[in-house]
């Protein structure tokens, strides 16, 4: 019987020696330095996150308000929208760990504002500390103001002249000719109340000074309310022509040259006046012989003894004929 229990017992040392021999603290260190684990660098991440959890949740809590936290306006109907001034921010106030809330920057943070099934008219929009985005570990315990006003109206489009902005002098002895935009309209869109109020929206700024010869350039259009919007794709071709400084001048006495006179018929008014109009210098070196005054009458129905005469200036000249006296020459036959 006792040889019986001293077998047990020896069996019973080497089943424990095997099963946690391995516990000795020599052994345990030998088999931890010569294990391979797997995806060491992930079970190390997640060891670094589960730490930085802990220390985080073993924080003290505090209280914070951010100011200038962005309102995010969604689901407004299509066809519609936000008219007038708007609240862009909001203050709003933070509960959670101390080190975490503290860090936080408004732009971290949004407050979303519903606009889901709204109406055109002036609308209250509530706002819902749910509706704050933010880490799960921070409460928001308050929005200020929690409520805000706003106008929703109908988008609506027309289309409106182009004003260009010129600034600046041209020099002394030059002038503008002429200014002209194409295209000379655009079409804008934005609220209702306010598409309706606006005739013209104006170019960019364009600089005159020291100009003296004609140019083209391009521009883009805006309108200095943000709620108008041009829709027309740009830019714009403007072309401004500049040249000399006009003046008119009156000449007197130019003979009339009747080209087809029948026989025995004679003319009634002998010379006419005109004016001319264009550059300074062409007006002063214009000479009267170089102006022909010219009538025909052939063809003219029985009856009529008058025709307007024809007044030829020299060719290729910058000059306009403003005015002719007498309109009419009168013959008789």
């Amino acid at each position: 019987m006792k040889q019986s229990l001293s077998r047990l017992g020896a069996r019973a040392a080497e089943r424990f020696d095997d099963w946690f021999g391995d516990l000795a603290p020599s052994r345990l260190w030998h088999r931890l330095l010569h294990r391979r684990i797997d995806n060491l660098g992930l079970k190390l991440l997640a060891v670094l996150i589960g730490t930085m959890l802990f220390v985080i949740s073993r924080q003290p809590m505090s209280d914070v308000r951010l100011v200038g936290v962005q309102i995010e306006y969604r689901g407004l109907a299509s066809g519609l929208e936000i008219s007038g001034d708007i609240n862009q921010t909001v203050s709003v106030r933070l509960r959670g760990p101390r080190d975490v809330v503290r860090g936080l920057l408004p732009n971290q943070i949004a407050v979303v504002a519903n606009l889901s099934n709204k109406d055109p008219g002036d609308r209250v929009i509530q706002l819902r500390t749910s509706d704050v985005s933010l880490p799960d570990s921070i409460e928001v315990l308050q929005i200020d103001p929690g409520t805000i006003r706003l106008r929703i109206e109908q988008t609506t489009r027309r289309r409106v002249r182009v004003d260009p902005e010129l600034m600046g002098e041209i020099p002394d002895g030059y002038e503008i000719y002429r200014v002209s935009i194409d295209p000379p309209e655009v079409e804008i869109e934005g609220p209702q109340s306010h598409i309706s109020q606006v005739n013209a929206v104006t170019t960019e700024s364009v600089q005159l000074t020291g100009r003296t010869s004609s140019f083209d350039t391009a521009v883009d259009v805006d309108h200095p309310e943000h709620s108008v919007r041009v829709r027309t794709p740009g830019p714009l071709r403007l072309s401004i022509e500049i040249g000399e400084r006009r003046r008119s001048r009156t000449l007197h006495d130019l003979r009339v040259k009747w080209l087809d006179p029948p026989a025995g018929a004679r003319l009634l008014d002998q010379a006419v006046s005109i004016d001319v109009f264009g550059p300074r210098s062409a007006v002063e070196a214009l000479r009267p012989e170089d102006i022909r005054v010219e009538i025909r009458t052939a063809g003219l129905p029985a009856g009529v003894y008058s025709v307007e005469p024809e007044v030829i200036l020299p060719a290729n000249t910058p000059l306009e004929i403003r005015r002719v006296a007498p309109q009419v020459i009168r013959f008789k036959r």
